[in-house]
């Protein structure tokens, strides 16, 4: 049942927030991601730690608390209202009465969540789903989860989703036999939680993830009907908001490539090549999109592509398809190479592929004959990784010059290791920021995102740590540029 005491006073969508209607919290105390966001939402960045405790009782058992009358002094005089929480005040007052149990009324809470070596992916949707429901009881207009990586978007579809178009073979059904699609499930509990939008970076899935989120809101739809008729905040409705990298990375790769991944952009790209290191990442078309945003016009565009031997042995040819701007007299030799994904999991199929594609026979993986000489460099780029396991040291191979990753999930950053002195960090921050602005106004953030949007609102930050051998070369030790 909906709380009947808590009346919606409006939606997101039909205009830009005042900073005074935002609430920025985390999951946990210490991470910068919140802080930043606050900021950058014209909050004060201490506001994340200063309004929600995190409480977790001898027992297990995990509390959320939010702080908000802090601002009311105590009846005994100990404690003092805070001053930068008086804008709170009138929330405890209703007709010359004080009322308690409405701190956030007319609030926008934004939930921001990313992964935590402490914690684990499980415990913090959990604390997602507490804190979500906590701020709607106590008031909360709208619940935004700014989800740095969604948990399970890669767990979208099982044996009995026959209408993917990735679950159209027996084999595929086979594979999948025995688990269940677990994202549907975290959808469901976000939006009886409280959650009304989930902005997230590079999802995974976004079509399968959206298609999800439709299912789980037509499902609801009684529950939306009741909660309409008498004008509750708990809505029971998910929209689910997509932020497309491919313009921040097309940004980088134009504005830093040269400096930072020492690649010759020179004659509008004509040495650089977009490799898509597979044909999933390439339907997608997100490589697509990052080669169109860099403005590098003469840039090449491949798919690799893993094929088995016809002779029958078990040797599988590394080759590439749907090639753009590629000829086979010169083939790649002297290019320099950036090979987007998604996520680096344990980069051992990242590291085989580059070998090889440098000309390296390893056991069961040779490149094909066709694709002639070799790179310049290789750039790797992920928007996520925990660097779990060897990845470390797999992917310190020397087939590949340079890492880079984005603060989609801040453990690889502190996980990084000896790749210190290859790896690169983008800090997506204000442009989850500004994407949140963007949803307030009713728009899509990836069509505000644009490369120019991001250099001239300065809104990208590239951390190159110390020990990196740019820095090295250059006297210097380490920086955020």
């Amino acid at each position: 049942m909906p709380f009947k005491h808590h009346v919606a006073q409006y939606q997101l969508g039909n205009g830009e927030l005042r900073p005074e209607q935002r609430i920025v919290v985390g999951t946990r105390r210490g991470p910068k991601e919140p802080r930043r966001l606050a900021e950058h939402l014209g909050l004060s960045r201490q506001q994340p730690k200063t309004l929600i405790t995190h409480r977790n009782w001898p027992n297990g058992e995990y509390l959320p608390t939010f702080m908000t009358k802090e601002c009311l002094p105590s009846k005994d005089g100990l404690r003092e209202a805070r001053a930068d929480l008086f804008r709170y005040v009138p929330n405890y007052e209703k007709e010359g009465k004080q009322v308690w149990g409405e701190g956030l009324r007319g609030r926008t809470v934004y939930i921001v969540h990313t992964l935590s070596n402490s914690l684990s992916v499980q415990e913090l949707e959990k604390r997602v789903e507490f804190i979500a429901r906590t701020a709607k009881y106590n008031g909360a207009e709208h619940v935004s989860l700014i989800a740095y990586t969604l948990g399970h978007s890669a767990q979208e579809r099982g044996s009995h989703e026959t209408e993917n178009e990735r679950m159209q073979t027996e084999k595929d059904k086979e594979k999948f036999d025995g688990q269940a699609v677990i994202s549907r499930l975290q959808l469901q509990l976000y939006a009886t939680a409280g959650v009304d939008t989930i902005i997230t970076p590079q999802n995974h899935c976004p079509k399968e993830t959206q298609s999800l989120c439709d299912d789980v809101n037509e499902e609801f739809i009684p529950m939306q009907i009741q909660s309409r008729e008498i004008n509750s905040t708990l809505r029971y409705h998910l929209d689910f908001v997509h932020v497309d990298l491919a313009p921040m990375l097309g940004y980088f790769i134009s504005d830093y490539g040269g400096s930072h991944l020492g690649f010759d952009l020179s004659n509008s790209g004509e040495n650089v090549l977009f490799l898509c290191v597979d044909n999933g990442i390439y339907q997608d078309g997100f490589v697509q999109r990052a080669r169109q945003h860099s403005r590098l016009h003469n840039a090449a565009l491949a798919v690799l592509n893993k094929k088995r031997t016809e002779d029958g042995s078990k040797i599988d040819i590394i080759e590439l398809v749907h090639t753009e701007g590629l000829t086979e007299e010169r083939g790649i030799e002297g290019m320099y190479v950036f090979g987007p994904d998604d996520e680096i999991r344990s980069g051992e199929t990242m590291r085989k592929v580059f070998e090889v594609f440098r000309g390296q026979t390893l056991e069961g993986l040779v490149r094909d004959p066709k694709i002639r000489g070799t790179p310049a460099r290789i750039a790797a780029y992920a928007a996520r990784t925990n660097f779990a396991g060897n990845s470390v040291d797999i992917l310190s191979s020397p087939a590949i010059d340079d890492v880079v990753i984005t603060n989609s999930d801040p453990r690889g950053l502190r996980n990084i290791g000896e790749l210190d002195r290859k790896l690169q960090m983008l800090w997506i921050n204000f442009m989850m920021a500004e994407a949140a602005k963007a949803n307030e106004r009713g728009e899509d953030p990836s069509s505000i995102l644009t490369p120019d949007y991001i250099r001239e609102h300065d809104l990208l930050r590239v951390e190159v740590p110390h020990g990196h051998e740019r820095f090295i070369r250059n006297g210097r030790k380490s920086g955020i540029i």
